[in-house]
């Protein structure tokens, strides 16, 4: 099954090309089943936004979402995402991945980075990622990305971060990655994270995006929910803007269909993908 919003025939004629990931041999959560993941979004994707009516097919154009040609060329195992992402991005094209555990976020970024230009990181999670005294896992995929020369931490920044560990803690005021927490977009509100980007970003941003930034009130189904997280509408609107600002890579971690409530995080996710590609409508 395909996702629903992908409308290009070929590798060739599209502007995105999507890819599912179905691991979690990075995760170490107690919480499994984010590898079905990439299926459960398709699936639900095709669910709720494609509609008979007169014995025709309509699919919906989201307003938070972009009409650019997608491909979909299925799903790939987690050795082959490094060499995948640099094909697509050497092609001209918009790499967009679906975890999957967060680990898989690091092999995107490896095959990013042989591009050779200078990447800014807009990472959401609960979590910082941050832990450097084990690496190659989902926790530790910030300092996994140090060795990668061309992933710029000045100009990087962290959102939604609420649950740090206190090694972490440490390792932000180390190496001074800016982080805004779903407290701090409260008292300052959006265009705050807005700017906050605008001011610190370079001209070639990736996107990561663990479903556990959002709220497990918007999004239960996710392997490590904490409280407090972000609205769909303020990621929904923040991913928006993101889309305009030189966008070349995206991806969406951590759902987890066991743990899913009426499917609302996968059908989320869905919507995230298309919130974040270029040439957004409405």
């Amino acid at each position: 099954m395909k996702f629903a919003w992908a409308n290009a025939e070929s590798f060739d004629s599209a502007s995105a090309v999507l890819f599912g990931v179905p691991d979690e041999s990075g995760s170490s959560s107690q919480r499994k089943g984010v590898a079905q993941a990439p299926l459960r979004i398709r699936e639900v994707s095709n669910e709720r936004e494609v509609f008979e009516r007169g014995g025709m097919m309509f699919t919906t154009v989201p307003f938070c979402g972009s009409q650019v040609p997608i491909f979909d060329m299925g799903d790939i195992a987690r050795t082959e995402v490094s060499s995948t992402v640099e094909r697509i991005a050497r092609a001209g094209k918009l790499a967009v991945t679906m975890g999957g555990d967060h680990s898989i976020t690091a092999e995107v970024l490896k095959g990013l980075d042989r591009l050779g230009m200078k990447i800014s990181v807009v990472y959401f999670d609960a979590h910082p990622d941050f832990i450097c005294s084990s690496r190659e896992y989902y926790g530790s995929v910030v300092c996994d990305i140090f060795d990668y020369r061309n992933i710029d931490f000045a100009s990087s920044i962290e959102i939604g971060i609420r649950a740090p560990e206190p090694e972490e803690l440490l390792n932000i005021r180390r190496r001074h990655l800016e982080t805004i927490t779903p407290l701090a977009i409260e008292e300052h509100g959006l265009s705050h994270v807005i700017e906050e980007i605008k001011l610190r970003a370079g001209g070639h941003i990736y996107v990561s995006f663990d479903m556990d930034a959002i709220d497990p009130a918007y999004a239960a189904g996710v392997s490590t929910p904490v409280p407090g997280g972000l609205s769909s509408s303020q990621a929904l609107y923040i991913l928006r803007k993101l889309s305009g600002m030189g966008l070349v890579g995206f991806d969406v971690m951590e759902v987890c269909p066991p743990y899913d409530v009426q499917s609302m995080t996968s059908h989320l996710a869905a919507r995230l993908i298309m919130a974040c590609l270029p040439d957004v409508t409405g």
